[in-house]
């Protein structure tokens, strides 16, 4: 059974320990360091988020919120809205947008279904699927009005002919998109609002991403 709930900061060392393993394969540039992560948990509590398989930790999600205008051309880049992932330099307590950081999941807990403590939802879900409905549910009751993220495109490299404004429209034969976390957002109720060139750092995405919105939370 998984449990998520908000992590504290005696939760510092599994939440490193999450980061290096979710992140290892797209390299340290974008792995959050220990500081990082001790200011999320200080600057919003409300949105840092840990999941844990019978006690054992095995993912994380981060969030915090800020004043946006509803307009994506004011959309730039994970690096600049997120301070480079300082977001105690970002955060706005009384934001109008909450901003999903990212959501990391240990590799040997990708991918299978499990039963949990989130009441509301009697299916079982993958891991990364309950951190965002449990992220998703607190920030809207928080008092956001949105939810916005700028999502990685880890499927982008293969694709080396298209540009990224073909590649976020491109589907499988099944018509669900071909990128893995593009489907995954549109599958949790987020809408794909702006595809950009350059997001963060991220040789497997080729840098770019695609900002994303939810207007609710998850209804399963």
């Amino acid at each position: 059974m998984i449990t998520v709930r908000l992590a504290l900061e005696e939760d510092t060392v599994d939440l490193c320990s999450i980061e290096e393993q979710a992140w290892s394969l797209g390299g340290k540039e974008i792995c959050a360091s220990p500081s990082k992560i001790c200011a999320r948990i200080r600057t919003y509590p409300k949105g840092v988020s840990i999941a844990l398989y019978q006690g054992v930790a095995c993912g994380s999600q981060y969030a915090f919120r800020l004043q946006w205008d509803g307009r994506t051309e004011n959309l730039s880049t994970w690096d600049t809205m997120t301070s480079y992932g300082n977001i105690d330099s970002v955060h706005k307590s009384s934001g109008n947008t909450g901003f999903l950081v990212g959501v990391g999941v240990v590799p040997s807990y990708r991918g299978c279904k499990h039963s949990h403590n989130l009441t509301h939802y009697a299916k079982e879900y993958k891991v990364s699927e309950l951190l965002i409905t449990f992220t998703l549910g607190n920030l809207f009751q928080d008092g956001v009005s949105k939810v916005i993220g700028c999502a990685r495109v880890p499927w982008f490299y293969k694709q080396a002919s298209m540009d990224i404004e073909e590649y976020c429209k491109l589907c499988r034969e099944d018509g669900n998109l071909f990128d893995p976390v593009l489907r995954f957002h549109v599958r949790m109720g987020a809408k794909l609002v702006k595809p950009v060139l350059y997001a963060m750092d991220d040789p497997e995405s080729r840098n770019a991403g695609c900002w994303v919105q939810y207007d609710s939370p998850f209804t399963g």
